[in-house]
């Protein structure tokens, strides 16, 4: 097996911006790979670094929400999340999405740890919290373009909307397997 030194890493010789904005930024890459190939078209994307907060009920219940996403042009059932704001920490980031998106509060926030949103091309970063003493009693004040419902599922009816499909979203799937193979 080769080592990560035998492995190497890309050179990049040039980048181009070809979009910014403040949700979304694109460039244009020239790089060298280890054994001298060049890739003069290699794309990276950026989004803003994001928090998932993965919060339950004293009772047990995961609190999951419902909102239309428009790139799947459909409704989608996710953890809640959101973008961490400029100056904002990730925890008073998951604190106040939590907050916003379902009006739910909580004491004791444990990060399970932070995550590339995509290794291949993009460079933005997503964060995972735990939060298992949630209670509805917050001030929700979602964004204007949100339209969100939340709803309470056992885990294992959590696990069945996995299976079927109904949550199909890879980034929370994938951190409530992390979850769930932790040792919390």
């Amino acid at each position: 097996m080769k080592s990560e030194k035998e492995i190497g890493c890309w050179t990049t010789l040039s980048v181009k911006e070809i979009l910014d904005s403040p949700w979304l930024k694109i460039a244009k890459e020239s790089c060298c790979l280890p054994h001298g190939k060049i890739i003069s078209d290699f794309y990276t994307i950026w989004q803003p670094d994001w928090v998932l907060i993965l919060p339950q009920t004293q009772s047990g219940k995961w609190i999951l929400t419902k909102q239309y996403r428009h790139g799947t042009k459909a409704i989608s059932l996710e953890f809640p999340a959101g973008i961490v704001d400029k100056g904002e920490s990730p925890l008073e980031a998951a604190k106040r999405e939590l907050e916003e998106e379902v009006s739910y509060l909580g004491s004791s926030f444990k990060f399970l740890g932070e995550f590339p949103m995509n290794p291949d091309r993009h460079r933005g970063k997503f964060y995972v919290f735990v939060v298992d003493d949630v209670e509805k009693g917050g001030n929700r004040t979602q964004d204007e373009t949100e339209n969100i419902v939340e709803i309470e599922l056992s885990t294992e009816e959590l696990e069945a909307k996995i299976a079927t499909g109904e949550m199909n979203h890879p980034l929370q799937i994938a951190a409530y397997f992390k979850y769930k193979l932790s040792k919390f």
